[in-house]
């Protein structure tokens, strides 16, 4: 797997680069042996299912990582601070967010 350099403006402490973050992880892990298994803990461990509206996840509804504390919340990427969203509940949490953000 090649290193992608992170973009010179992103900010892991700017709530408006969360979810690029997320991005970043979920691409590494899906590209490794090593991420696939961390990403399979957390599918098992959420009993295959979407925290948010408790359908199952699947290769054809597609997912991605979520950061339950915001990494510029002080949120790790520690599997016990990760969950996975369906695509379109995690665009939904992530606009509820900048709404409370933006407020």
């Amino acid at each position: 797997m090649r290193h992608t350099k992170i973009r010179a403006e992103a900010n892991p402490y700017d709530p408006r680069d969360e979810q690029y973050f997320e991005d970043r992880l979920e691409r590494s892990w899906k590209a490794s042996t090593k991420g696939r298994k961390k990403l399979q803990k957390l599918w098992t461990r959420q009993n295959k299912r979407c925290p948010m509206c408790r359908g199952f996840i699947t290769w054809e509804t597609g997912w991605n990582v979520h950061h339950v504390v915001e990494r510029h919340k002080g949120g790790s990427n520690k599997s016990s601070n990760l969950v996975m969203l369906h695509p379109n509940c995690h665009r939904q949490l992530h606009s509820e967010l900048d709404i409370i953000h933006n407020m």
